[in-house]
């Protein structure tokens, strides 16, 4: 993220905003007002995050509508919006190879494709080195946004959801809105 938000300032798709703001709908709607400007605004550091409510500074910042433009996406993934898509449809309509020459062809795009698959780590990954277990979870500690009065409370929209079959042969990363029910349950939209 360091290295995101450093890239976002120096071709300057980047506003810091450093004023106290809540998390209660303070924060969202300046991001919902923000993305609807024209080229999808800017980027949008929020460093002074409060949830006023219950008297809380949270000592993250929170970061929005970074790939709310089309310049900023070619930035974050280093090329152009249209070689990804290119690419993606092209793996999404691969077709089993009939000549010798289009096994060759497919060899080289598969090869190209090497890196896309997770490595399977032995021990802990860098993003274990913290772990909250059992009554240690509290999801009161992160600034988490209700980003309309109608919610039914705070959502994290689009988190990273892993799970994998009973068995452990099947594995899934999807990004769900995620409601905070208490300090350590959250409820999940989740679909076949």
């Amino acid at each position: 993220m360091k290295k995101t938000i450093e890239l976002l300032k120096k071709n300057d798709e980047l506003r810091v905003i450093d004023i106290e703001l809540d998390i209660y709908l303070e924060i969202p709607h300046l991001a919902y007002a923000e993305v609807k400007k024209k080229d999808g605004g800017k980027a949008l550091l929020f460093t002074n995050v409060v949830d006023k409510k219950n008297g809380i500074k949270f000592d993250e910042s929170v970061a929005m509508n970074l790939f709310g433009s089309y310049r900023r996406c070619e930035l974050l993934f280093g090329r152009t919006i249209e070689s990804v898509a290119d690419e993606i449809t092209k793996l999404l309509h691969m077709k089993p190879p009939e000549k010798f020459f289009d096994k060759l062809s497919m060899a080289r795009e598969l090869f190209s494709l090497k890196n896309i698959f997770p490595k399977r780590l032995k021990g802990n990954g860098a993003c274990q080195q913290i772990k909250y277990l059992d009554n240690e979870i509290d999801l009161y500690k992160l600034p988490v946004l209700t980003t309309w009065e109608q919610d039914g409370g705070p959502f994290i929209t689009m988190g990273q959801v892993y799970t994998q079959s009973l068995d452990g042969e099947m594995v899934n990363l999807g990004m769900y809105r995620l409601q905070v029910y208490d300090k350590n349950h959250l409820g999940m939209h989740w679909q076949i």
